[in-house]
């Protein structure tokens, strides 16, 4: 324990202790006011999450989600021909566009000759 050196006791510099408190205040200056940046912050998150949600294209994507909808149930065979039809507004409209899609013809299936017989 002898060869560790004294430490010499700490003492305080003259009048630190009242000049402490002014020199604390003259640190901690007064900071300026950022109140409204607590709502600018708040504001920027409810606008992003407001075009986060806002719908793109909503009547496109919920005829897109219809139709595949329809078209699982049909696949499924839960749901008939008749089913969908009577489904319909206009199911005439609906027959005519499945008889266009399957049943195209590039040109005259019969010619005037081949009709002759039928008379």
């Amino acid at each position: 324990m002898s060869k560790i050196p004294k430490i010499k006791d700490f003492k305080t510099p003259e009048g630190y202790f009242e000049k402490l408190p002014d020199q604390i205040i003259a640190k901690t200056k007064q900071r300026p006011d950022f109140k409204w940046l607590k709502y600018a912050a708040a504001a920027m998150i409810l606008i992003s999450l407001g075009f986060w949600q806002w719908p793109k294209d909503t009547a496109g994507s919920e005829m897109l989600a219809l139709e595949s909808e329809v078209n699982l149930y049909i696949d499924s065979q839960y749901w008939t021909v008749e089913d969908v039809l009577s489904l319909s507004e206009n199911p005439n409209e609906i027959l005519e566009i499945i008889i266009e899609e399957e049943f195209t013809f590039s040109g005259e299936k019969w010619e005037e000759e081949d009709l002759i017989w039928i008379q």
